[in-house]
C-alpha cells in the first residue's frame, strides 16, 4: 500500500475529543482548515493509499526526514495564506525540510495575505523566502497550485511563469464532490429563517457594523466561532489570553457571558461531518469566514460572504461564490437585499471546467485520485469516517447542564495541570542547562588558572 503524508494539525481519523483538540490546538488556530484538508484527503485516499498527517510546527526533524524517505511516496502541503510576513519563519523551516526529502512534494493550494488598505508592494519583506520556497517545491513537483489570480500574479512578479511553474486551482474544498456541486435551494428569507452566522475579530469596522445591524434581524440564528481561542471561550468559559486581541468591536461575542452564549445561540465544530450536518439544517450562512461559508455550500445551503481582503476575494471570484466587498456596502444594504440579488446558479457555471483543471493538476503532479469513481460510490475516506462515533457540535458552557459544566471544568483542570507539569519539566531542563553552562565556564576558568601557574 502506498503512503501519502499530508500537512495537517490532526487526522480526521484520530477522532479526538474536544479537550484534546482545544488543549493542543489541533485545528491549527482556525477550524476552517479542516474543510480543505479533509477535501484533499477524500480525493487522494484511493483503495491502495494510506494517508497520514504531520505538523510542520513540531515534526520537521531529521528523524522525520529519514522516515518519509523510507516509507512515503508523496508529501502533500496544503496551505491557506502562506505568503505573509508572520508565516515567514515557518516557511523557511519548511523549505529547509523539503530540500532534504527524496520523494515528491506537492503544494495543493497556497495564497497571499493582503488587505485592501495594505496591498502587496512591488517588493515585500517575505519575497526572498517565497522565492526560495517555490524553487524548492518545483524541484520536487511539476507545478504549484494557487488559490487565485492575485497569488498567481504575485508569483509571476517574482519571476515564476504562470502555466509552467504555477497555476490557479482555487480552493480544494470546492471539489469535495468532484465535477458537481450540491444544488443550492434558495428559499424565501424571513426573520424566522434558521440562519448560521460567522464573524471575525480583526475586520474593518464597516463589516462589524454590517454584522451588528443584520444579525439582530433574525429570531432563529446561531453563531459559529472558528478560532481556537473563541471555541475555548464558548466551550469552557475561559477568557482570551490577556492582551492578545488589541481591539474588540462593540457587541462582538468576546466574553463567556455574551447573550449569544447565555441563550445557546452558538455552536462550534471539531470535525467536518458534524459541521456539514448542522449547516444542512439552515437556510442561510453569512459572514466574513470563507471556509465557514464554503462548508454551507457543500452542505447544500446558500451562503453569502462579506469580503474583507484579497485572500478571500480571489477565492470567491474564482468560484463565483455570492459576495460583496465590504468597500462596496451601501448604507441601505441588508443581508435580505444582498440575498435577494445573489445568483446561486453561477456557482455551477464553470465548475466543471474548474474541476477538470484541478483534476489535471493532481495528475500532472503524479497524484492518483478518486474522481474517476462513480459519483454515488462511497469513497474510502467516507467509509472510514462512517466507522467513527464523531463528536457532535460543541455547545456554550453557560447553556450546558450543571453536570456537563462540572465535567468540562474537571477536564479543563486536568489539562491545566498537565500544562503546569510540562512547564515545570521545561524549567527543570532549563535549570540543568544553566548548571551545565556554569560547570563548563567554571572548568574553563580553572584550566586558565592552572596554565598560569
Amino acid at each position: 500500500m502506498k503512503k501519502i503524508l499530508i500537512r495537517a494539525h490532526m487526522s480526521p481519523f484520530d477522532n479526538l475529543d474536544a479537550a484534546s483538540v482545544l488543549q493542543h490546538d489541533r485545528i491549527g488556530t482556525n477550524a476552517g482548515n479542516m474543510i480543505f484538508i479533509n477535501s484533499i484527503m477524500r480525493a487522494l485516499m484511493t483503495e491502495d493509499v494510506q494517508i497520514d498527517t504531520f505538523n510542520t510546527r513540531r515534526d520537521l526533524t531529521a528523524e522525520m526526514v529519514e522516515r518519509i524517505n523510507a516509507e512515503y511516496s508523496f508529501v502533500v502541503l496544503p496551505f491557506a495564506n502562506a505568503f505573509r510576513p508572520s508565516f515567514q519563519r515557518e516557511l523557511q523551516k519548511i523549505t529547509g525540510f523539503v530540500k532534504k526529502l527524496k520523494v515528491p512534494c506537492v503544494v495543493i493550494g497556497t495564497g497571499i495575505s493582503a488587505t485592501y488598505t495594505s496591498p502587496l508592494k512591488e517588493e515585500n519583506s517575505f519575497d526572498g523566502t517565497v522565492r526560495e520556497f517555490v524553487r524548492t517545491i518545483l524541484d520536487k513537483s511539476a507545478i504549484i497550485g494557487t488559490r487565485g489570480e492575485e497569488t498567481s500574479a504575485y508569483l509571476t512578479r517574482l519571476g515564476f511563469k504562470e502555466g509552467t511553474h504555477h497555476r490557479v486551482i482555487g480552493c480544494p474544498s470546492m471539489f469535495w464532490y468532484g465535477e458537481k456541486l450540491p444544488q443550492i435551494e434558495k428559499k424565501e428569507l424571513t426573520k424566522d429563517s434558521p440562519v448560521s452566522i460567522n464573524w471575525k475579530i480583526d475586520l474593518p469596522e464597516p463589516i462589524h457594523a454590517f454584522m451588528r445591524s443584520n444579525v439582530c434581524r433574525f429570531e432563529n440564528f446561531q453563531y459559529v466561532p472558528q478560532i481556537t481561542d473563541e471555541i475555548r471561550l464558548m466551550y469552557y468559559g475561559t477568557p482570551f489570553p490577556q492582551g492578545k486581541y488589541k481591539k474588540i468591536t462593540d457587541q462582538y461575542p468576546a466574553q463567556a457571558c455574551h447573550p449569544w452564549y447565555l441563550q445557546d445561540r452558538a455552536r462550534a465544530f471539531i470535525n467536518v461531518p458534524s459541521w456539514f450536518d448542522y449547516l444542512s439544517q439552515k437556510e442561510l450562512s453569512f459572514g466574513s469566514r470563507i471556509h465557514g461559508n464554503i462548508a454551507a455550500l457543500l452542505a447544500g445551503t446558500p451562503a453569502y460572504v462579506i469580503v474583507s481582503d484579497y485572500r478571500i476575494s480571489e477565492l470567491v471570484r474564482y468560484h463565483n461564490i455570492p459576495h460583496i466587498n465590504y468597500q462596496d456596502l451601501k448604507e441601505d444594504d441588508t443581508i435580505f437585499s444582498l440575498y435577494d440579488r445573489a445568483d446561486y446558479t453561477r456557482l455551477q457555471e464553470g465548475h466543471r471546467e474548474r474541476f477538470e483543471n484541478y483534476k489535471s493538476f493532481l495528475e500532472e503532479n503524479g497524484l492518483a485520485h478518486t474522481f474517476d469513481m462513480e459519483p454515488s460510490a462511497p469513497r474510502p475516506y467516507d467509509r472510514k469516517m462512517q466507522e467513527l462515533s464523531l463528536q457532535p457540535a460543541l455547545t456554550p458552557f453557560f447553556s450546558a447542564s450543571s453536570e456537563e459544566q462540572a465535567r468540562r471544568l474537571a477536564e479543563l483542570q486536568r489539562d491545566q495541570e498537565a500544562l503546569r507539569q510540562k512547564y515545570d519539566e521545561l524549567k527543570s531542563m532549563e535549570m540543568l542547562l544553566k548548571l551545565k553552562r556554569m560547570y563548563k565556564s567554571a572548568n574553563r576558568i580553572l584550566e586558565k588558572l592552572v596554565k598560569k601557574k
